[in-house]
């Protein structure tokens, strides 16, 4: 059965509204509003709207002004909008056309007339949705087949070569990251989203020229003599002028972008280049961004003349001007988009293939230079709503959200039962209102989503759903994906999630224990009593001192104490205790806890006890073995493993997989700095390795013991860690660092005296998510790095 088109009527005479819904008869949902500003709050609820119908002469708001807010909130090229009026000036009538207008019927009219306008409007918005789902499929497949040749023929150069396959696919990525970095920051270059992908696309013809360089000079294991060089250095002009030879049009963009960065890729910013010696912006963009990338693939790949180099020591001899000298504002792009260039790289390397989003961007791009306002909205509108789709495609069925900024308006749809309803609407810009989230709840969200990029989208966050009205709430975990527009510099448009329970939770039986955690020592004997026969640890602690609390018959307090940590198999308190973060927070938490034998799934509850505050622990021992998810795939943990599963075998310190699996706890940090160890390449090739591993625990031992035990340490990269604070204030964060800083150059290395290594630090204070954190605290180390030995906040 077709499902029936929704119509909004506007008029402030019911007799014309009524009249307009008997003419329609009953093929369509009719909405009703008796003026303008009643019309533009029924826009901000209802979604499904598919036409407007709306008068001119109204209180409150005219149809003009309902216009105009349409166009503000861009509305009006999602929606179309039929004029109805007895106002026939053509001024009007011209003004209301100007204003995005559909059609204009004038007073009197036939009704026969107005069912056939209604009826043209609403196909007219349907064909050109269609038209938009259309192109977009055609330019995918076109592209995707120019794609694949210019693929093959790259590779075959690679093969060649000797290089490894990625390679190709390595400088396509980069320099596609790099050229959306750098649209972001200057227009200077006036770069559509289809010049950044023809770039990329041309980028993979960059060395096509290496075919005419012998092989005993090409895949040469030790340094090229001069000539050699020489001969080597041809490979720009030869490439250039196979592309110019080509028996196609040399204006080609593909074809002439690619000359270009085949040509002058090896030119340097100050003239010390090669072919032609250019410089500056005599260099075409195309192929500065591209030797950038070439130069960093370079570095950070296996050669047969060379190892490779890891991430930060290829960014700092870039940086340093090792490798010639590039455009500054590239420069900045690189070091922006360090950690995102990384994290691309390895899921190139995992099989990473050209995205069907890219195509839809260009698609968008190509059809709004021709299209009427009507279609780039629709376009806009499809993007979004495959983003969605994909979004949800991913999760499985639960309780749905969907946020727009231009309204402020949330929608939750559940799926399983759970809520008190199966789908609402609410206002978050209506303060009174709105109570499905706490108002430090929807602020945190509302920075978290804004915070993000179009290309590193995704937020995931602890948010308690709340339904006053009924008395009900519950913790969920958010899953959310920030929603962009496709333009060059894209705008923040809202976002899609789903709520789900903590991966690690447990749900508690009815124990009888209220929410608020004011209980009577007697209440809780008998219930601990009770879940004694469910769980496997069931015990009361004061974390804050270190206590394990007993509780006599009579539910009193027991004068015998005992230390906590005994139980966990740690001869000291425990460097992440959940209780203890349960107690500062007054909260329930839940994580998987290992022992030398085996896992308990822990959770812990605060409750205040006959006024005294404590922590409840409730433990249930898993199997010999546990799945556990970790960066995207499952492991089997056995307990043997113990916390060696997250811990770094070198420092102490937790591992990155720690950092990736645990983000959503972690994301409540406070503050965050990258540490950098400035000298350890030096010290390796000076002392030797277990010279370095010394250093390497010598400052992981210096941080720890100058950060509280709440603290998160993990070490990132090979000389670099991630330092998560808890509950510090802002004037107190950087004199931390400092004593970082300051502590690991004059502290002594047992065993090497002579050793003095000295860190870099980048630290920021409440930046979300955890993802733009470390890209801006690893942009603030790489600038500190360029004195040595300092802080930049």
């Amino acid at each position: 059965m077709k499902e029936k088109s929704t119509i909004l009527i506007v008029d402030d005479s019911e007799l014309n509204r009524t009249v307009l819904a008997d003419i329609l008869g009953d093929e369509y949902n009719f909405i009703e509003a008796e003026n303008g500003a009643r019309a533009i709050e029924l826009l901000r609820t209802h979604t499904d709207i598919d036409l407007i119908l709306l008068d001119m002469v109204m209180p409150e708001m005219n149809g003009f002004d309902v216009l105009i807010a349409m166009n503000n909130n861009r509305q009006i090229e999602d929606i179309p909008v039929v004029m109805i009026s007895a106002e026939n000036g053509i001024e009007h009538i011209e003004r209301a056309y100007d204003l995005g207008v559909t059609d204009y019927i004038s007073r009197p009219f036939d009704c026969m007339v107005v069912r056939r306008r209604v009826v043209n409007a609403l196909i007219l918005a349907a064909k050109q949705k269609r038209l938009m789902r259309l192109a977009a499929e055609q330019i995918y497949e076109k592209e995707k087949i120019s794609d694949l040749m210019i693929n093959i023929f790259s590779h075959i150069v690679e093969f060649r070569n000797g290089e490894s396959g990625p390679h190709v696919l390595h400088i396509r990525t980069i320099t596609e990251v790099l050229l959306n970095r750098l649209v972001q920051k200057t227009d200077r270059y006036s770069l559509t989203q289809e010049d950044i992908q023809l770039i990329s696309s041309a980028s993979a013809l960059h060395d096509i020229g290496k075919v005419s360089i012998p092989d005993e000079i090409i895949n040469k294991p030790g340094k090229l003599t001069k000539e050699e060089f020489e001969i080597m250095k041809s490979h720009t002009t030869v490439g250039a002028d196979i592309l110019h030879d080509l028996p196609f049009s040399n204006e080609e963009p593909l074809l002439k972008t690619a000359y270009e960065i085949a040509r002058w890729h090896h030119e340097r910013y100050d003239g010390r280049g090669y072919p032609d010696g250019l410089t500056g912006e005599e260099i075409p963009i195309a192929a500065q961004v591209v030797s950038v990338a070439d130069v960093y693939d370079a570095l950070t790949s296996v050669r047969c003349y060379k190892s490779a180099y890891d991430h930060e020591t290829a960014l700092r001899m870039i940086v340093n001007g090792e490798c010639g000298t590039f455009n500054p504002l590239l420069l900045e792009c690189l070091l922006d988009a360090s950690l995102q260039i990384r994290e691309r790289l390895l899921e190139a390397n995992e099989g990473y293939t050209h995205s069907t989003a890219r195509t839809q961007q260009l698609s968008t791009e190509m059809l709004l230079k021709q299209a009427t306002p009507q279609v780039g909205r629709s376009i806009q509108a499809l993007e979004t709503e495959r983003i969605k789709t994909e979004f949800f495609a991913k999760q499985s069925c639960g309780i749905q959200f969907d946020y727009d900024t231009a309204t402020r308006t949330i929608s939750v749809t559940d799926h399983t039962d759970t809520l008190p309803f199966t789908s609402r609407l609410y206002d978050a810009a209506d303060t009174e209102k709105f109570t499905i989230f706490s108002k430090d709840d929807l602020n945190r969200l509302e920075n978290a989503l804004s915070a993000t990029t179009r290309d590193a989208p995704d937020v995931s966050m602890p948010i308690t759903l709340r339904f006053p009205e009924v008395g009900w709430e519950h913790e969920y975990m958010l899953a959310a994906r920030a929603l962009w527009s496709s333009d060059a510099k894209p705008r923040y448009l809202g976002a899609v999630g789903q709520f789900r329970e903590p991966q690690t939770d447990i749900m508690l039986p009815e124990m009888q224990l209220p929410d608020s955690g004011a209980v009577t020592g007697r209440q809780l004997a008998d219930s601990m009593q009770s879940m004694s026969r469910i769980f496997d640890v069931v015990r009361l602690v004061d974390p804050q001192r270190g206590e394990l609390l007993q509780l006599n018959t009579d539910g009193t307090f027991s004068d015998r104490v005992l230390p906590c940590f005994p139980m966990w198999n740690h001869g000291k308190r425990c460097s992440r205790c959940i209780s203890r973060r349960c107690m500062e927070e007054k909260t329930r938490m839940s994580k998987l806890e290992l022992t030398d034998e085996c896992a308990y799934q822990l959770i812990s509850r605060y409750l205040v006890v006959d006024g005294r505050e404590c922590v409840l622990e409730l433990g249930s021992r898993l199997s010999d073995s546990v799945w556990v998810t970790s960066g995207g795939r499952q492991f089997r943990l056995d307990a043997s493993h113990g916390e060696d599963f997250y811990l770094d075998p070198v420092t102490g310190a937790y591992g990155r997989r720690y950092l990736e699996d645990q983000q959503p706890e972690l994301e409540k940090a406070e503050a965050l700095a990258v540490i950098d160890i400035d000298n350890l390449k030096e010290i390796n090739d000076e002392y030797g390795h277990l010279a370095g591993d010394a250093v390497l625990r010598h400052v992981a031992n210096v941080i720890l013991s100058r950060v509280n035990i709440a603290d998160t340490l993990v070490r990132y990269g090979g000389d670099e860690f991630v330092l998560l604070l808890s509950h510090i204030p802002p004037e107190k964060f950087r004199s931390i660092l400092e004593r970082i800083r300051g502590a690991v150059y004059t502290t002594e290395i047992p065993q090497y005296e002579n050793i003095h290594p000295t860190v870099s630090i980048g630290g920021v204070y409440q930046a979300h998510p955890l993802v733009e954190a470390i890209r801006r605290a690893d942009k603030l180390m790489y600038w500190a790095k360029q004195k040595r030995n300092d802080v930049q906040t």
